[in-house]
């Protein structure tokens, strides 16, 4: 009997350590949730950290997260320490058994680097990379603030998109037209499409230019009303059509070398946003920083033009209720969790980078981390 005892004991701990329970490994601290948490801050840490590396004139640098595998062990130990019912004290037996289960990942990188990678990173994005976004609720003035250079020959801060100018650039007017054309949106008045126009204004069938990628965009709004009558003074070219104000403007230039419309950039796109990083002053006053002059010769303060699109502030020490930081340079820079239109603006250039930005074609990853569990 106390033989039998014994096998039934021992091969209830070792049956046990064949398999972890789905629910471990499903919902555990290792589970699906916990690495997929892991996997979204630290994508968004390395976008802010570029943001801060190019307002310092560093060289951005991304580290794909190619996949995550990992491997769940359960262990099981028998050991002498629980008196078995039917032994005494001339003839002693004890059993005793630990239990544990651990899991081990392996993370994947590839760095994003070469020639296809820098083109997508320098390349006009694509008119319906902006319709897109529009069309799934961005509103107008965000994306096109950050995503169009210059709109019927006016700039929109054409200097912001590379490193940081000396001078300070043109934006105000352009700002005037995206104000009034986000309040036609908020009316739902508001009429975007992207189609194909022919550089020599030849006339080509709707299947024609339906095989074309589009190289225009197209702007409504009613023609009624104050708003209306500034907007079209303020657009040059634009024409009235069965009560609305039409106009559209082809990508690039055109033959008199006016411009239409200009896309910027993904990598443009984070220059513009860099600017919304605040300098520790002792970084301006060594000169680590480069600085923008107004005529007078006083500090150009960038705020005024990205402050309410994404502030990115800086502290000593880690802050408490961020949204997002990275150390960077013994200093920590990061987006409050209470600024809401920074966390917009910053998702929007999350989603326009993994539109841009696709992964490239590779044999495997280039570097394999098997992570120890802690």
């Amino acid at each position: 009997m106390k033989k039998i005892l014994l096998i039934a004991i021992s091969s209830t701990f070792i049956l046990t350590g064949c398999h972890v329970s789905s629910r471990t490994s499903m919902y555990g601290s290792g589970g699906r949730t916990s690495y997929n948490v892991a996997a979204q801050n630290t994508t968004n840490q390395e976008l802010l950290l570029n943001l801060v590396r190019l307002r310092y004139a560093d060289t951005p640098y991304f580290l794909e997260l190619n996949g995550i595998t990992t491997q769940f062990n359960f262990s099981t130990k028998i050991l002498p320490s629980i008196k078995i019912p039917g032994f005494n004290n001339d003839n002693p037996a004890t059993l005793g058994g630990e239990m544990g289960w651990s899991n081990q990942p392996t993370i994947q990188y590839s760095p994003l680097e070469g020639k296809e990678f820098a083109i997508q990173l320098m390349q006009p994005l694509d008119l319906r990379i902006v319709q897109g976004l529009i069309f799934t609720g961005w509103d107008v003035d965000r994306v096109f603030r950050l995503l169009i250079q210059n709109m019927a020959n006016i700039p929109n801060a054409t200097a912001a998109s590379g490193p940081i100018p000396n001078r300070p650039p043109s934006y105000k007017k352009f700002f005037e037209c995206l104000q009034l054309l986000r309040y036609f949106q908020s009316l739902g008045e508001l009429q975007i499409g992207v189609r194909y126009i022919p550089h020599d204004d030849r006339h080509i069938s709707e299947e024609e230019v339906c095989k074309q990628e589009p190289n225009a965009i197209q702007l409504s709004f009613p023609s009624n009303g104050e708003e209306s009558d500034r907007l079209a003074e303020l657009l040059e070219g634009i024409k009235k059509s069965k009560g609305r104000y039409v106009l559209n403007m082809r990508q690039a230039f055109n033959e008199e070398a006016s411009i239409g419309i200009l896309t910027r950039s993904l990598l443009s796109a984070m220059y513009y946003l860099s600017l919304g990083v605040e300098v520790p002053p002792k970084d301006i006053a060594t000169g680590t920083v480069a600085m923008t002059f107004n005529e007078d010769g006083s500090l150009f303060d960038w705020h005024h033009m990205v402050g309410d699109l994404i502030t990115i502030s800086w502290s000593y020490h880690r802050p408490d209720n961020a949204y997002l930081a990275v150390p960077y340079r013994g200093y920590w820079f990061y987006i409050h969790d209470s600024d809401v239109n920074s966390k917009r603006t910053f998702v929007l250039l999350q989603q326009i980078y993994n539109l841009q930005a696709r992964q490239q074609e590779r044999e495997g990853p280039l570097l394999t981390i098997p992570l120890g569990a802690p």
